[in-house]
């Protein structure tokens, strides 16, 4: 009897099995590369939409990012953050699913932290989008197009077209600093340090006005040097305006051109006096080899803030 009852049970459950609709886990794919990126910011009526008198120079420097990595949703669920180039899995519910895609494209945050940051500054660019199970959808299919939100402000921009807005912090002990050159057919800021011209510097900027708030604040950098760089800043309405707030540095770049990005946000906030606006003034310093050349080229410095959400 026991066999009997034993034998019953299996048969329904093969049976039961039998029924079963198998879920079909094949993902579409989302392929992201650092071309797809390149190229993708439309400055066509940034003066117009921001207020400004940027000139071509200017503009062309604010499509001009590296960037290297991208955050993915689909359909409002975040597919992570990747590093380009990159192939995202998404499991969807049919075998061709219309879908909504955002791209947030990312770099490493230097400074005090090392984390990876979306770039804030885009308007959100949704792109409706075909995804079928087991292929590839290719960005460069539908490139995207971000502009920068109407509520970004850039309240110092140098890109060294006919002068710098660098001056040495002591004329005295520090008599170097950023000049004017043609590097590539592009104006840059060059420094450079040997026995003669001296063996370090230490510069600062014009003041840079920054609203006190719930702001958004990143200081952006392209650089190409054969040493080391030391950033930080001073704010004129803290309680030691000579103060020197360090926020990190950048190592030594002699074959490429790149970019770094430093959160002011929390240092502001944490150290500010009362009132709705301070002053910013960004100090860099760097020193060089005895008996040889170093040269620094800066270029493309930008402050740059928003309102947060």
């Amino acid at each position: 009897m026991r066999k009997i009852s034993t034998f019953v049970v299996l048969v329904v459950f093969i049976a039961f099995c039998a029924g079963c609709t198998r879920t079909d886990m094949t993902p579409a794919y989302i392929s992201v590369t650092p071309e797809d990126l390149e190229n993708c910011i439309d400055v066509s009526n940034y003066n117009e939409t921001h207020n400004q008198n940027f000139d071509a120079e200017q503009l062309t420097a604010l499509t001009r990012h590296k960037f290297t990595h991208v955050n993915v949703y689909v359909n409002n669920k975040n597919l992570g953050c990747w590093e380009l180039p990159c192939k995202v899995p998404y499991l969807g519910n049919g075998a061709a699913d219309s879908c909504t895609l955002i791209l947030v494209p990312g770099f490493p945050m230097s400074g005090m932290g090392n984390t990876i940051s979306g770039y804030p500054f885009f308007n959100i660019l949704r792109q409706k989008i075909v995804l079928q199970k087991g292929a590839t959808y290719h960005v460069s299919e539908n490139p995207p197009k971000f502009v920068y939100s109407e509520y970004t402000h850039i309240p110092f921009f140098e890109t060294f077209s006919n002068s710098s807005s660098f001056s040495p912090t002591d004329t005295v002990a520090h008599s170097n600093t950023l000049q004017p050159v043609m590097y590539d057919g592009k104006n840059v800021g060059e420094i450079v340090l040997n026995d003669k011209n001296g063996l370090s510097f230490d510069i600062q900027s014009s003041k840079i006005p920054i609203p006190i708030g719930n702001y958004r604040t990143l200081l952006e950098i392209r650089y190409r040097t054969e040493s080391n760089i030391d950033v930080g800043f001073k704010m004129s309405s803290a309680t030691n305006p000579h103060h020197v707030f360090a926020v990190g540095g950048f190592y030594a770049s002699p074959d490429e051109w790149k970019t770094i990005h430093f959160d002011l946000t929390q240092t502001i906030r944490d150290n500010h006096n009362a009132g709705s606006v301070t002053d910013l003034t960004l100090v860099l310093s760097g020193v060089g080899d005895k008996g040889t050349d170093t040269r620094f080229y800066i270029d493309d410095i930008k402050v740059i803030y928003i309102k947060a959400s």
